[in-house]
């Protein structure tokens, strides 16, 4: 999507044909041999462009192999890019669909610098002229031109082109950046996601990778307990802490998730493709391959809730039936060695609680 050409011209002289393009020599330290650009499919600009050029009396000057012309570093895309990027187009114009054109004079000086800047070709339209005369005088230092590798002035017009039909274009994928970027700020507020479990649940002393339940399920019977695991801890400060987990962690936890998902429902309506990690964790009360299938367990439930949340819109999604949705399993199974193994601490206390686990990040929208 490009909205302008440049053209650097040699007043009322020599112009070069479109689909030509002319090399030049190359001093030390610069690459300049990318000044002309017509309609040709590489081009920078959706339309075609001349090339004229004077010197810096306004005196026809004839293109030689010893001579290089003004440009932006990285050639004439690098100054369509910024052009397209600076361009403001006028409201009033852009309300009206109006396009137009208009040709802006410089001299880039020997020095990488421009002055006389002027209109020499009106678009006919005030603000057209008035945001050409912004850009151009907004440019950053040119490389000048050089006649045997030695700089010299020389008089340069830039064509700016405002076109309503490219400037529609720039406003979809303005939108679409920003709705990119409100979709990632909306990832970073709900931020890495974990959820919390009873202990050996879903389905307990069962050696199973799968399971039918789904986390919701399981939430609310958790939730229930913590009057239970409060009863069990030893002191009056365990007992605040346990249910400073239950208040913080684990219902909060429960509304990220209900929050992810809605996010997810959004993002696969807009044709987004979302990936992440969902990681799952037990406390070391068992074996180290049961608590393997106990986190894979923990992560279907997870998946389950999802498939089944927002009338089921995700199921196709998360079964691989629709593009779109990158999920990346890790049932990770006992945190650590735990000292509270097999002891009431194990199953009650806040470390192993902290301990059964599944974790959602490194959350991904592009």
């Amino acid at each position: 999507m490009k909205r302008s050409t440049m053209l650097f011209s040699l007043l009322g002289a020599l112009v070069l044909s479109l689909c030509f393009t002319v090399g030049y020599a190359q001093c030390d330290g610069d690459n300049a041999s990318y000044l002309y650009y017509g309609a040709k499919s590489n081009s920078p600009c959706k339309t075609g462009f001349a090339l004229v050029i004077a010197d810096s009396n306004g005196q026809h000057v004839t293109p030689t192999s010893a001579m290089t012309l003004p440009h932006f570093k990285g050639g004439n895309k690098a100054m369509c890019r910024y052009i397209n990027k600076t361009m403001v187009y006028p409201v009033n114009l852009k309300n009206q669909r109006i396009s137009g054109t208009t040709v802006v004079q410089a001299k880039v000086k020997s020095d990488s610098t421009l002055s006389d800047i002027e209109v020499v070709s009106s678009s006919g339209y005030q603000e057209f002229d008035d945001e050409a005369l912004r850009i151009v005088k907004s440019f950053p230092n040119l490389v000048p031109s050089t006649q045997s590798c030695e700089a010299q002035d020389l008089l340069a017009q830039f064509t700016i082109n405002f076109n309503i039909e490219e400037e529609d274009e720039r406003d979809r994928i303005k939108a679409e950046e920003a709705e990119s970027q409100a979709m990632e700020e909306e990832i970073e507020s709900i931020g890495p996601i974990t959820l919390y479990f009873d202990n050996d649940y879903p389905d307990p002393r069962t050696v199973k990778e799968t399971t039918d339940k789904q986390y919701m399920q399981l939430y609310e019977d958790y939730k229930v307990k913590k009057d239970e695991y409060m009863k069990k801890s030893t002191t009056a400060e365990a007992k605040s802490a346990v249910a400073d987990f239950f208040d913080d962690e684990v219902y909060g936890g429960k509304d990220r998730l209900e929050k992810i998902t809605k996010f997810l429902v959004k993002a696969m309506k807009k044709d987004k493709h979302v990936s992440f990690n969902i990681s799952g964790f037990a406390s070391p009360l068992a074996a180290s391959d049961y608590n393997k299938h106990l986190s894979a367990r923990r992560i279907e439930s997870v998946l389950n809730y999802m498939k089944q949340a927002e009338g089921g819109f995700l199921a196709p999604y998360i079964n691989g039936e629709k593009s779109g949705l990158s999920i990346y399993k890790n049932p990770n199974g006992e945190v650590k060695d735990n000292s509270d193994k097999n002891t009431t601490q194990g199953v009650y206390g806040l470390t192993a609680a902290k301990d059964r686990k599944i974790v959602i990040d490194n959350i991904q929208v592009r």
